[in-house]
């Protein structure tokens, strides 16, 4: 098994969004507090570290998803923790963990930057 790396505060945290779903892109276009909250059965909100993937391996299908980009000290910096958790396809997967309030979130969603990249 392969060690877990550090997140460091300056690394950026890749969120793959649905963009055709209205609970995630609000109507003026910009990505939701929702985008930014847990499911119920996740253990934390799941993102991708990017300096250990492409853009295009996170996205995955740019016909159904947009991609955010958040600094790590945004969610440190709200008393949430990032951790290293790859997953068996997928060595960048790292989790956000902690108290998620409406509040945590949407200043999450606030903070987040849309990544528009050539095909």
């Amino acid at each position: 098994m392969e060690p877990l790396e550090l997140i460091h505060d300056e690394d950026n945290l890749l969120r793959r969004v649905p963009h055709t779903d209205p609970n995630y892109i609000k109507p003026d276009g910009t990505v939701s507090s929702f985008a930014f909250t847990p499911k119920k059965d996740e253990d934390g909100l799941s993102v991708n570290i990017e300096r250990f993937t492409t853009y295009q391996d996170t996205i995955q299908d740019r016909s159904r998803f947009r991609l955010y980009a958040l600094p790590a000290v945004e969610p440190r910096m709200l008393g949430l923790e990032c951790l290293h958790a790859p997953l068996p396809d997928n060595y960048a997967h790292a989790l956000v963990t902690g108290h998620f309030t409406k509040g945590i979130s949407r200043q999450l969603a606030a903070k987040a930057r849309r990544i528009a990249y050539p095909d």
